[in-house]
């Protein structure tokens, strides 16, 4: 996370060390950036406990042993609340901060969570799980926002990247737990695993509590002598005067004074350019690919996957469970570490094509075993669902919302990102409503409709997003803003002053620390 890209700021003399774990600032910047990361815990532990519950005797005695449509409603109740509840956490950003909505939604968390383990039926056990996904996304809307306004420039990209790899985090616990499970005697053997889940908004909680707020938000509000404050305590070590702090100031400002004479303030403004209506159809086509890809069906109904290839007893479910949860926070963090190097959009071709074979080989032996009942073609399955899942894990797990968050400016950041849990929530309430439905009718045959839809997302990634690489905040926007010659050849002229300025960089380009004549000369993308 130390090294620097050939970004704009990468010239500019900054007092920190080259290697953030060497500087006390930076340490702290990437401690409450993991606050913010962590919030992703509660949906990846939902994920592996609902595949570990229905591996686990006591919990479908408890509820009957659910399938079909009644396994898909118990699946979507997480999600619907979301379609909605997006839009407040947008309106809290903006009134509050993004902090306080962090806050009501890690409660909120935790009040689902333990209504969830004492539940005393279905129905009350869907209501927990509301709850649950009404907090998280009010958490889902504001920490990525959060993590990426309040980064260390040189961090932003590697630790946004790695925001949801932390979901992998709750799956892991999630598996271990529901492993625990299956040793503890009676209705507590399921009910621990659900209570469990409060410790990831816990953590959030203990760690937020004092963190900053938004450089953007504070600038917003006309607190710019806190927004300094927040900059130099934790970009510089304290230092008002350093060159990096007064370039951050400069670029935020500008950005939000041009915003504003745009009005760029309202849901309606996502279409009203060109350069908003391309961020809104990219942001929409993540948002319903996440899980429209495949790994809806592997995530939240593995064990009737594995049971449709011949695994069938539990401690072989959760077993598998956690090796994937393990696997897919391996790969997760190894990719997020390495997006800056490689770029957005070949991680993303590269991904997607990664399912699309994976997925293929899925198909082809899960046919066999069902045809057959040979019993070595359906664990010849069991890797390519690991292939696929480390394919989904290199861009669309650390990309989702960083990618998405990146791309819109700042007035619009929240609404978009209330759109984006809107659309996810909507997208994921039907398909995971669908899911078990179609593969209890057509089992095998239902992999072809996600091969399919994997091609057309790498078609549409491959003429549609654009890439971002090396570039701050306010800089991506000219890759949106601007259709004209005219605004190419200044996204064109931005890119490549972000390279002659590392090339100065790596030269040893100096200048004084302090003084109005080096300030003026800081590079800026509005100047």
């Amino acid at each position: 996370m130390a090294g620097g890209s050939a970004a704009t700021y990468a010239a500019i003399p900054n007092n920190t060390a080259k290697q953030w774990w060497k500087d006390p600032c930076l340490r702290k910047n990437v401690f409450y950036s993991m606050g913010c990361m962590i919030c992703p815990f509660y949906l990846g532990y939902d994920q592996s406990l609902l595949t570990g519950l229905q591996a686990i005797p006591q919990w479908n005695t408890y509820f009957h042993s659910p399938t079909g449509n009644w396994l898909g409603l118990i699946a979507a109740t997480i999600f619907i609340p979301g379609i909605i509840f997006g839009f407040p956490a947008d309106w809290i950003c903006d009134r509050y901060g993004r902090r306080w909505a962090i806050y009501l939604g890690s409660f909120l968390i935790i009040a689902g969570g333990i209504f969830n383990g004492l539940s005393q039926n279905a129905g009350q056990f869907m209501g927990a799980r509301a709850i649950i996904g009404a907090g998280g996304s009010i958490t889902k809307v504001a920490a990525p926002a959060l993590l990426q306004e309040a980064a260390h420039p040189r961090l932003r990209s590697p630790m946004g990247t790695m925001y949801y790899g932390f979901y992998y985090t709750g799956s892991l616990t999630s598996a271990i737990m529901c492993i625990i499970g299956l040793y503890i005697k009676g209705d507590w053997g399921w009910r621990l695993p659900c209570i469990f889940q409060i410790v990831g908004p816990i953590a959030v909680l203990s760690i937020l509590i004092t963190a900053p707020e938004s450089p953007r938000y504070l600038v917003k509000k006309g607190r710019h002598e806190e927004a300094l404050a927040m900059l130099a305590k934790f970009h510089a070590n304290g230092d008002t005067d350093d060159q990096l702090v007064a370039w951050e100031l400069k670029e935020i400002t500008v950005a939000l004074e041009q915003e504003l004479i745009a009005n760029k303030s309202s849901y309606v403004d996502f279409f009203k350019t060109r350069g908003n209506r391309k961020r809104f159809y990219v942001a929409m086509a993540i948002t319903v690919g996440v899980n429209w890809v495949g790994n809806g069906i592997v995530s939240y109904y593995l064990s009737p996957v594995l049971k449709s290839v011949g695994v069938t007893k539990a401690v072989e479910i959760t077993g598998i469970n956690a090796g994937l949860a393990f696997w897919n926070l391996v790969i997760a963090m190894i990719a997020g570490l390495n997006v800056e190097r490689f770029g957005r959009r070949p991680l993303f071709l590269i991904s997607t094509a990664g399912m699309i074979i994976s997925y293929a080989f899925v198909m082809g032996f899960s046919a066999g075993f069902a045809t057959t009942g040979k019993s070595a073609l359906g664990v010849a399955a069991i890797p390519f669902l690991f292939l696929f899942y480390g394919s989904y894990d290199i861009a669309w797990t650390p990309l989702n919302y960083s990618y998405v968050t990146e791309i819109l400016p700042y007035n619009l950041r929240t609404k978009g990102l209330a759109l984006y849990i809107s659309g996810q929530n909507i997208a994921n309430a039907f398909n995971q409503f669908v899911n078990p439905i179609a593969l209890a009718a057509i089992t095998w045959k239902y992999y072809a409709v996600y091969i399919a839809i994997d091609i057309c997302y790498f078609i549409l990634i491959y003429f549609y997003f654009p890439e971002t690489k090396g570039l701050s905040m306010e800089e991506v926007s000219l890759v949106f803003d601007y259709s004209t010659k005219e605004g190419r050849k200044m996204a064109a002229q931005a890119l490549e002053r972000a390279t002659h300025d590392a090339e100065l960089a790596a030269e040893g380009y100096k200048g004084e620390k302090h003084g109005e004549e080096r300030l003026e000369s800081v590079p800026s993308i509005r100047s």
